[in-house]
């Protein structure tokens, strides 16, 4: 797990093709000033999951980058476990296209998201594949 996610904490469930599931136990540190979870730590974990789901199908050392992804929240998330299970829908020799649900403890539906990644020679991309 990148040390992005380790600090927000989140855990690595399942990975394996074309499928990723992550956790993550929301605490203080995850809260709007609305108390309750921020969107852009729900949505960095399911980008995270989508991009996972995408690396699992690739070659080893092959890595992917998020060009375009969305995200529609259907309810707020005062607390508790969160749950993301992402599926790679779509492989082609560039791109990769993903799907992702974020669920409650209860299995209830609190986002959905969906992101195109370009595939990358390297996890690590160099300043010339960027461009």
């Amino acid at each position: 797990m990148t040390e992005f996610t380790s600090e927000l904490g989140v855990e690595a469930v399942r990975l394996g093709d074309g499928e990723c599931v992550m956790e993550l136990e929301l605490d203080e540190r995850h809260m709007s000033t609305a108390r309750r979870a921020h969107g852009g730590v729900l949505f960095a974990m399911l980008d995270t999951a989508m991009g996972r789901a995408v690396i699992s199908r690739l070659p080893d050392g092959r890595g992917c980058a998020t060009v375009e992804a969305r995200i529609n929240y259907f309810r707020p998330v005062p607390g508790g476990r969160v749950r993301a299970e992402a599926k790679l829908v779509r492989l082609t020799r560039q791109t990769a296209y993903a799907e992702a649900t974020l669920l409650d403890g209860a299995g209830h539906m609190l986002a959905r998201s969906s992101g195109t990644f370009f595939l990358t020679e390297t996890l690590a991309q160099a300043d010339r594949e960027r461009v």
